[in-house]
């Protein structure tokens, strides 16, 4: 990808975690890289393809960095729980209201989003595979079914509307789901590994 439309892409980012979608101009975009307006069209003609190009950059970059965790780790709980934490850490930097906002007004955008985040499914089921190589899944499960299972209940309890109606605190959803899932799935041997790696 070109430099300087890298650089366009992860400040639009910064930017629209900072202000919202509702408060993000290309103008400010601009101000913030030193940079014309009109460098900024010459990559991207409209403002909402670039608040698109924007949220999919950075889904593909977060995707990118769940398989470096992959890639660094042999086994398959330190895995699950590096991830996890990885999107965790990702998560605690959105704002509840300006997801709610993003998912009723803009639902194209919310499309990009909620694709991503079901394409992480292929990512659960190699951790999964691994653990029932690495003899820590329950033996009377199926890899494939947990991932499947494990991102739906995943993108089921993280939609903006779920935690608004249920009032939820996103800390203390994501502590209690970590809790309910990683103990449902794993065996004693891997949830005493989860113990000393604290998980």
């Amino acid at each position: 990808m070109d430099k300087t439309k890298k650089i366009i892409l992860k400040e639009g980012f910064n930017s629209v975690i900072r202000n919202g979608i509702r408060s993000f101009t290309v103008e400010s975009l601009a101000s913030s890289l030193s940079m014309s307006k009109k460098t900024i069209y010459s990559y991207f003609p409209k403002k909402e393809i670039l608040i698109k190009k924007i949220i999919d950059f950075r889904m593909k970059k977060l995707s990118n960095e769940f398989r470096e965790i992959i890639q660094s780790q042999d086994d398959a709980i330190v895995q699950f729980i590096e991830v996890r934490n990885h999107h965790i850490k990702f998560a605690n930097k959105l704002n509840l209201k300006k997801l709610t906002y993003i998912k009723a007004r803009h639902p194209h955008i919310w499309e990009i989003i909620e694709q991503h985040r079901l394409d992480r499914k292929a990512i659960y089921m190699e951790i999964f595979k691994l653990a029932k190589s690495q003899s820590y899944l329950r033996s009377n499960l199926e890899p494939s079914t947990c991932a499947s299972i494990y991102m739906n209940v995943i993108n089921s309890t993280f939609q903006p509307d779920f935690l608004n109606n249920n009032e939820l605190e996103l800390n203390e959803t994501i502590d209690h789901l970590r809790k309910i899932l990683s103990y449902g799935f794993f065996n004693d041997k891997a949830i005493n590994k989860m113990k000393k790696y604290g998980g």
